[in-house]
């Protein structure tokens, strides 16, 4: 069961206890990604948070690497297009000091400009390193083109240009604007007690200092694309995405992954059968979704020779119109919803995914579902909802495709 607190600035405090462990994930999200960033600085969010690991007022870098290191525990985070988390994962009875060191990083960051100079070239090999992974590639290349008139096209790093760009004037300018406790949430998993813990980081937070923020979150508009990029490479990728249901719409979402897991989304499902098992023509192949606020994708993604691109390309058209013509049977829905729910109680038994979850789910959507509450809505999934989730979804009129490998320019599929 869940236990949710809003301290005075806005901050918003949710944690699940769970007493038989001994450790804890604690997690400081910010709802600000790079779905929300002027294209003239590009990458700021990620940018932002490489720097929260450069030193605080009271903390060198390395200070904070290795205090946490003495401790056997684990601190990280990540920017994704819509919200960047700072989190650890601590043995329960050193909790105090994992939240002291993410309560420095968020309050005391110093933003030192020769450690901004220095961090820049870091994400620079950063973005190099992913130009030269052509299933990265591919899909950036995929999303930039689909969604080439809105902001959620953009990089998450951000370009060359842009990288150069920001400054520690329009860096400080982002960071203030967004970075504020009732734009934030503070998600907890593992052995505490909830008000304590609430104590806790009230004492940190306190101080943080609201403010009123803006977030415009438009409906971004799908384009339909074929792209491609020549690329000394063994092997040819190929990304497609379809328009999907937006994450907001909680019973289509729930059809979808249902879906997804018959199509691409296991080594049962048809694609993998029918395109690696059966015909042996790749070693990977899988669908997946992507779901934001107010759209979503549904990406199909392979890797295979050259010579197979055609058909392997054809065979995936072809299970898109075969699944949009002869739609499921209940016994192929019911198969799936029982492994999604397998899948679900499996992650719980890890105290980070739990926090993640909880977290990104009271940031965006601003409420938390309890687990009977999450089965509940896959075993609600019904044959109408799916079959109206593909008939929007399994629609060739709305499908982006992006090849990278050699001489892939001039293949016509």
């Amino acid at each position: 069961m869940y236990k949710k607190h809003t301290l005075k600035n806005g901050l918003t405090i949710i944690g699940e206890e769970i007493p038989y462990l001994k450790s804890i994930a604690l997690g400081v999200w910010i709802n600000a990604g790079s779905r929300i960033e002027d294209e003239s600085i590009s990458g700021v969010s990620h940018f932002i948070e490489h720097m929260m690991f450069k030193g605080t007022k009271n903390r060198t870098s390395k200070d904070i690497a290795s205090e946490m290191d003495n401790l056997g525990g684990q601190i990280n985070a990540f920017t994704s297009k819509e919200c960047t988390c700072y989190y650890v994962k601590l043995l329960d009875e050193h909790i105090d000091k994992g939240i002291d060191i993410l309560s420095d990083m968020i309050l005391n960051s110093n933003f030192d400009q020769a450690e901004i100079d220095k961090e820049r070239s870091v994400i620079l090999e950063e973005l190099k390193m992913y130009e030269d992974s052509p299933e990265d590639l591919a899909y950036d290349m995929l999303v930039e083109n689909i969604y080439k008139d809105d902001k959620l096209g953009m990089n998450i790093i951000g370009t060359v240009k842009s990288l150069y760009d920001i400054n520690r004037e329009n860096m400080l300018e982002y960071f203030n604007d967004y970075y504020v406790p009732n734009n934030s949430v503070i998600s907890i998993s593992g052995n505490f007690k909830f008000e304590e813990m609430v104590e806790k980081l009230e004492s940190k937070f306190k101080d943080w200092k609201s403010k009123e923020v803006n977030l415009d979150i438009n409906e971004a508009k799908f384009n339909s694309c074929f792209i491609s990029k020549n690329k000394d490479t063994e092997q040819v990728n190929l990304a497609m995405t379809l328009k999907a249901v937006p994450a907001d719409n909680i019973e289509e979402a729930y059809a979808l992954a249902v879906i997804n897991n018959i199509f691409g989304g296991s080594i049962s499902s048809r694609l993998f059968q029918r395109i690696r098992e059966e015909r042996g023509l790749v070693y990977s192949i899988y669908s997946s979704q992507a779901l934001y606020r107010k759209i979503g994708e549904f990406g199909i993604f392979a890797s295979m020779s050259n010579e197979n691109l055609e058909e392997v390309y054809n065979l995936i058209i072809e299970e898109i119109k075969k699944i949009g013509k002869n739609y499921l049977t209940n016994e192929e829905i019911h198969a799936s919803k029982e492994q999604l729910k397998g899948s679900y109680i499996l992650g719980l038994e890890s105290t980070s995914s739990r926090m993640m979850s909880i977290g990104k789910d009271m940031l965006l959507g601003k409420s938390v579902k309890t687990t009977d509450e999450i089965l509940e809505c896959i075993n609600n999934v019904d044959i109408d909802t799916v079959n109206r989730v593909i008939d929007k979804v399994f629609n060739l009129e709305n499908l982006g495709v992006c090849i990278v490998g050699r001489d892939v320019e001039k293949i016509i599929l």
